[in-house]
């Protein structure tokens, strides 16, 4: 086993290393902070509402590269509560972000107006985007 660690275990560290500064990068570029983090992905989350209807609108900002005909899945999970949300179209497609070499993905959720109010980043303990085959879990970033 020694060997092993030897040949590969240095390997995830430098790779954990990096994803650690390249996530630091996107951080310092932008003014906001994000709801949540992956090992090489950061996701942003807001509110709209247009004619009655409550979007929660997501851009995930990293490595994550997707096109799709096929929508996203949105799994929000707190300290009581389990919130599945489908994205409200179907057509996505990431563009990319220079001069960050990331990716932009803007994914909007419809959603209703008393769970909007429910939410709040304090009792939030993951979500997980999936998108075609993809599946991103983001733990809740908390500012230090």
């Amino acid at each position: 086993m020694g060997v092993f660690t030897k040949l590969f275990g240095g390997k995830q560290k430098e790779d954990q290393l990096e994803d650690d500064k390249y996530i630091e990068s996107i951080i310092k570029s932008s003014n906001d902070v994000p709801l949540g983090g992956s090992n090489n992905n950061l996701i942003y989350v807001g509110y709209n509402e247009l004619g009655g209807y409550y979007y929660l609108q997501t851009f995930i900002i990293g490595r994550l590269k997707s096109k799709t005909k096929d929508g996203a899945k949105l799994i929000i999970e707190g300290n009581d509560y389990r919130l599945e949300l489908n994205s409200d179209m179907s057509e996505l497609e990431s563009e990319p972000a220079s001069p960050l070499d990331a990716y932009v993905t803007k994914i909007d959720f419809e959603i209703e107006k008393n769970t909007v109010e429910k939410l709040k980043r304090s009792t939030m303990k993951q979500l997980t985007l999936t998108i075609k085959k993809k599946e991103v879990v983001f733990t809740v970033y908390n500012e230090e």
